[in-house]
């Protein structure tokens, strides 16, 4: 049986970011991301990813998407390029502005606050620095990679945070 899984701001090959916010090379990161990606998703498996996958390297996703298993979804993020977009789609892989699953609103960035009670909850990226609602709410989930061991959330787990924050 598949799982569904998420994660964000993967941001292979970006030097500064991986030193600064990682303690470690581009190189260390991605060998890191690809063997946590790889201990947890199966091939059947579908891996939402919400943004910021490389840091506007396109020519590195084939190889990239290759060696993460898994069926892939991409959010657009802020250093996804349209070159990006291109290697995905070649690929077959989707493309999409935000996706709405089991009722959660998926985007790389946090919807505004006044949308989010549309949905059972917002699961996003972009934000480095805050695990669970980056200030925001209950409402918000930030899946990205570097808050959660560099490994793909699966989405039971996610579901179950909001299921414990409901009165």
């Amino acid at each position: 049986m598949s799982r569904v899984f998420f994660t964000s701001d993967l941001h292979f090959g970006h030097e500064n970011l991986c030193r600064a916010l990682r303690g470690m090379s581009a190189k260390e990161s991605e060998e890191l991301i690809i063997e946590n990606w790889n201990k947890v998703v199966t091939k059947r498996d579908l891996v939402y990813i919400l943004g910021d996958f490389t840091f506007e390297k396109a020519s590195r996703i084939p190889y990239l998407c290759n060696a993460l298993r898994g069926n892939k979804y991409i959010i657009g993020g802020n250093h996804d390029t349209l070159g990006c977009v291109k290697e995905f789609m070649k690929l077959g892989i989707p493309v999409l502005g935000c996706a709405k699953y089991r009722g959660f609103l998926c985007s790389h960035t946090p919807i505004h606050t006044s949308e989010v009670g549309y949905f059972r909850g917002n699961i996003h990226g972009h934000i480095h620095h805050t695990k669970y609602n980056g200030g925001l709410g209950p409402e918000y989930y930030n899946v990205n990679t570097e808050l959660h061991d560099y490994t793909p959330v699966l989405f039971d787990e996610i579901e179950q945070y909001f299921v414990n924050i409901k009165p």
